[in-house]
């Protein structure tokens, strides 16, 4: 599976749980993290459809690259797949650990599993703290991306990290939000088979420390109808220069829930602004993205309380000053998910 898409992939695994997040975010803060304490599971099967291209993309199909000037081969893959959460809330009903698959956005990827720990206050904030270990579908990367003529050889990669969220402080519908995650490259060769001198190759060095602030809201503006708007701002510390960047983004979601039936809808777009020229291109990767997700989803399917059913939809776009770094995905899926 780690051939496929990454981000399209990522982003169809949180979906099943996208609807619990958003129903709780939007119920009136209380000091209670479940309606009784002890454990909840989680499972649920998918299947989709993802297609799109980028360079970045190791798929056997996108090894070989006749020249630097194209963002990679189209590829479309059908996808089926499960996932599996679980979670323990204590007797008092104020904190809970759990572990599975995240509901948060963090700096390299959109989903991962975690392990951590909410707690809500007396004055109905909620602190949850996480760490996530090696990411499943971002083990890998090219050796040296650069390489043309004949087909490129895939390396270890290697990204965990963690998050802190504050979330409602002090009864406000204000969230503050700090996540890093921490990317190594086992054989780092970027830019070796071009030529490139010394100094050229330590600016494509990848590894790299991740960093995201962000600050969000959420407000009624019809009956069962939300809007809930972010400002974010990450920044990537890499070995390399030339991978370094600063990125400023805007995220505005839409939250529908009419009883068994919800809809979600998020935007986003942002830029990054890079340091310094790109040896290989002697320019700077400056990028455009913008991405729309959505998911619909039908509780109690079939009558039954335990089990729902969800649609899902969403196309990402990155648009660089380098058309090598441009990239683009779709994917759409249906799922069935019971809850325990």
């Amino acid at each position: 599976m780690r051939k496929l898409f990454p981000t399209v992939i990522l982003s169809v695994l949180l979906s099943n749980l996208l609807v619990t997040e958003a129903a709780a975010n939007s119920a009136p803060a209380t000091r209670s993290l479940a309606e009784k304490a002890g454990w909840e599971f989680t499972l649920g099967m998918n299947m989709g459809y993802s297609a799109g291209r980028s360079q970045l993309n190791t798929d056997d199909d996108n090894a070989l690259n006749e020249d630097l000037n194209n963002q990679g081969k189209s590829l479309d893959k059908t996808l089926v797949f499960p996932l599996a959460s679980a979670q323990y809330t204590f007797d008092e009903l104020q904190t809970q650990i759990f572990a599975g698959n995240s509901r948060e956005q963090i700096s390299v990827a959109e989903f991962q599993y975690e392990l951590g720990i909410k707690h809500v206050f007396n004055n109905r904030s909620q602190l949850t703290v996480a760490y996530f270990p090696q990411l499943p579908f971002f083990n890998e990367a090219w050796q040296d991306p650069y390489l043309i003529g004949s087909a490129r050889t895939t390396t270890e990669q290697n990204t965990q990290g963690g998050r802190v969220a504050l979330t409602r402080i002090a009864g406000s519908s204000i969230t503050l939000k700090y996540a890093f995650a921490i990317t190594s490259i086992e054989n780092e060769q970027s830019g070796q088979s071009i030529g490139l001198n010394a100094a050229q190759l330590s600016l494509l060095q990848r590894d790299s420390f991740y960093q995201r602030i962000e600050i969000e809201t959420m407000f009624p503006i019809a009956p069962g109808v939300f809007f809930k708007p972010a400002l974010q701002y990450t920044r990537r510390s890499a070995d390399g220069e030339a991978h370094n960047f600063d990125q400023y983004g805007a995220q505005l979601g839409l939250l529908v829930f009419k009883g068994r039936h919800s809809l979600i809808t998020t935007f986003n777009t942002g830029i990054k602004k890079f340091a310094v020229d790109n040896p290989v291109f002697s320019e700077k990767q400056n990028t455009v993205t913008a991405a729309v997700f959505s998911v619909y989803s039908y509780a109690q399917a079939l009558n039954w309380q335990p089990l729902s059913f969800n649609i899902l939809a969403g196309y990402k776009k990155e648009n660089s000053d380098i058309n090598f770094y441009d990239s683009k995905g779709l994917f759409m899926s249906t799922g069935l998910s019971y809850k325990f």
